[in-house]
Parts: C-alpha cells; sequence; structure tokens
C-alpha cells in the first residue's frame, strides 16, 4: 500500500483554482514532503479563460490566459527530521477590458486594466513524532511584483495607478496523521494572512503618492487520501478562505470603499487514483466551489463559485524520473456586474487548464 500511495498521490497536477472566490490561483503544496527521501519536482502550468457577458466584454475574455511555474524540493535531516521549500504563484488578476467589444461609450478604449502577480516562497520543517503523527510548521514570504490598475480613466484619469511591490511573511502550521498499511494520510494545515500597503502614483492620483492596500486571507486547509481497493487511492481536499475581509483597495480608494468585492471561499475536490501498472498510474477528480454572491459592483469580480472537471496520468522512466500531466474544464458561476448603474451579465463562461511535472528522487 505504500508502493501505492508513492505511485499516486502525486499524480494529479491539475491547475483546479483556474478561478477563485478571491483571487488564489495555486494552494500551498504539501504533499512534497511526505515523500520518501531526497525529492524535487517542477510543474508548468496553463489556464485558458473564455469569460465574457454581453456589455462590458462581449467580443472576447477580459481575463488574459495565464501560465506558470513551480518548484518543489525536500530533504531528509534524518529519520525525524525532512525540510523543503515550494516557489509557486500565489495569485494574481490578469485582465483587460480595453478592446474586449463594448458598445458603451467609451468603455471598449477605458474600461478596466490590471495585471497583478502574487508569488509566494514556502519554508517547511516536518517533524515526526511516531509512526501515526507529524507535525508541520514554516514561513511563506508572499511578494507583490510591481503592478498597474488602469482603472480610473472612466473617472477622468489620464494616466494609469502604478504600484510598487512589496513582500510580507507569515507562519504556516499543520498536523498529520498517517496509516501506512491503508495509505492513509490526513493533514491539517493553517496559513497566516498578511497585509500590504504599496506606494502608488498615477491614476486618480496625478503625481502625489499614496497606498494602495490589500492582504491574503489566512487559509485552513484538510488534505486526505486513502486506500480503498487494491490499486485504488481515494483523495481529497477542502480549503476555507476568508476573502471577504481582504479586498484590494487601490489608491485613492481605501477599505472602507476597495475597488475589488471578494467573497469567502471553500473549495472543495475529491478525486480517485488507479495504479495501471508499475510504471503508469491515472487520476480523475472533481472539485467546486459554492455560489456566494451572484450579483456585484466590481468589474475585478465577476464569477461565482465554479465546477471543475479533471483528468490526470503518471508515467515513471527507467532512469526514475517522473512525469505526470494533468488536463481540467472548468465551468464558471454566473453573476451579474452593475456597473455606473449598467449591469452586465457574466454567464456560461470556462476555462481550460492543463500541467506538466517533472519529478525526481534522489
Amino acid at each position: 500500500m505504500k508502493k501505492l500511495t508513492t505511485l499516486l498521490c502525486t499524480s494529479t497536477v491539475l491547475p483546479a483554482m483556474a478561478i477563485a472566490g478571491g483571487m488564489e490561483r495555486t494552494a500551498l503544496p504539501t504533499a512534497f514532503m511526505f515523500e520518501t527521501g531526497g525529492y524535487a519536482d517542477f510543474t508548468f502550468s496553463n489556464r485558458n479563460y473564455d469569460v465574457t457577458d454581453n456589455m462590458f466584454a462581449p467580443t472576447s475574455s477580459m481575463y488574459g490566459d495565464v501560465s506558470g511555474a513551480a518548484l518543489s524540493v525536500k530533504f531528509d535531516v534524518n529519520d525525524t527530521i525532512a525540510v523543503g521549500f515550494a516557489q509557486y504563484n500565489q495569485a494574481g488578476i490578469n485582465l483587460n477590458y480595453q478592446g474586449a467589444g463594448s458598445q458603451i461609450p467609451g468603455f471598449d478604449a477605458a474600461g478596466p486594466m490590471v495585471d497583478l502577480e502574487i508569488g509566494a516562497l514556502a519554508v517547511m520543517g516536518k517533524y515526526t513524532v511516531n509512526d501515526n503523527f507529524s507535525v508541520l510548521g514554516g514561513l511563506k514570504r508572499t511578494s507583490v511584483a510591481d503592478a498597474i490598475a488602469d482603472i480610473f480613466k472612466l473617472s477622468g484619469a489620464t494616466t494609469a495607478a502604478t504600484v510598487t511591490g512589496g513582500s510580507e511573511t507569515g507562519y504556516i502550521a499543520g498536523v498529520a496523521y498517517e496509516r501506512q498499511d491503508i495509505a492513509l494520510r490526513i493533514e491539517y494545515i493553517m496559513e497566516q494572512d498578511v497585509t500590504f500597503e504599496l506606494a502608488t502614483t498615477g491614476g486618480l492620483l496625478g503625481t502625489a503618492t499614496s497606498d494602495t492596500t490589500g492582504s491574503i486571507p489566512d487559509y485552513q486547509t484538510i488534505n486526505f487520501q486513502s486506500g480503498v481497493a487494491e490499486d485504488t487511492l481515494v483523495f481529497g481536499s477542502i480549503r476555507r478562505a476568508d476573502w471577504s475581509n481582504h479586498q484590494i483597495a487601490v489608491a485613492p480608494q481605501t477599505q472602507a470603499a476597495p475597488t475589488s468585492s471578494f467573497s469567502d471561499a471553500t473549495t472543495y475536490s475529491i478525486g480517485v487514483g488507479r495504479r495501471i501498472s508499475d510504471e503508469l498510474s491515472l487520476s480523475a477528480s472533481y472539485s467546486f466551489e459554492a455560489d456566494s454572491e451572484a450579483t456585484g459592483t466590481s468589474l475585478l469580480s465577476t464569477t461565482d463559485g465554479y465546477d471543475t472537471i479533471g483528468f490526470g496520468a503518471r508515467y515513471t522512466l527507467s532512469s526514475g524520473t517522473e512525469i505526470s500531466g494533468g488536463v481540467a474544464l472548468t465551468n464558471v458561476g454566473d453573476k451579474t456586474v452593475t456597473t455606473s448603474g449598467i449591469p452586465g451579465a457574466f454567464t456560461d463562461n470556462s476555462v481550460t487548464s492543463y500541467g506538466i511535472k517533472l519529478a525526481y528522487r534522489f
């Protein structure tokens, strides 16, 4: 059963969070910390968005396609202590209504455009208490890159707001229970929230300087897996974030009247993996985020929940190098966004995602 865990627990590399309740793109990876011996993997993922409405972006998707890479490495210090790090694209907003075909006078040339990227570097340690229990802890450095927010032209701004990036650090803590005989593992992970104050010029500020404010919420995550039959593993997760208390306010907006209107999000996923041979395993998964807010006023928040179906495969080469791949289709929940008294119906939208991972044991 331990071999089954090794074959299947890393076989799914699907970028399931194509659109989340806030702006999260990738959840904190922790499964690599439970790999046996030295382990490293590199993942490349791509998300192709098809998100339009009938008023603000009727002819092309206002969300731009997103590609990203992630790296995870883990070392065993001794029989009880392991250390590792993971670097990944944690969150972001990449949208542009300009040129998306709006027939509202002036909007097609002056609609909102945002390019915001947030990366994370997590450094973690795992201490094995006994055959069943282990504890995890570490730090996560969240970094906002320099960003552009061209969102005030309709209010009279002649330039885009330029936001200077910054970094903040929060803690990671967790506990895990395992039973090797049935490939069972249950993890509970907490991630501390972090707050940013980023110097901003342009937009409605002109040459003056003020601070754009925002934050990444605290997360609570349960990851689980268990063998249910010979060569078959069930896996899944529950992830909770209070995005409603973590809005973006591009200066001169403040948290009293933020730019975004994010809502709380709980993401659920469930999947099954099947070992076909010693080299090949396959998996299928389903994940969803329930509807929470069918209407809103921010063109930065145009979706309401989602559901995703994904398929993954993993093959081990004779050299020991492992190649995994996955593809996923996300149906995005409908939402009506009303700005300046004009309602836009974002309906029947979707995201197609794929991921490729190379892993090596040493």
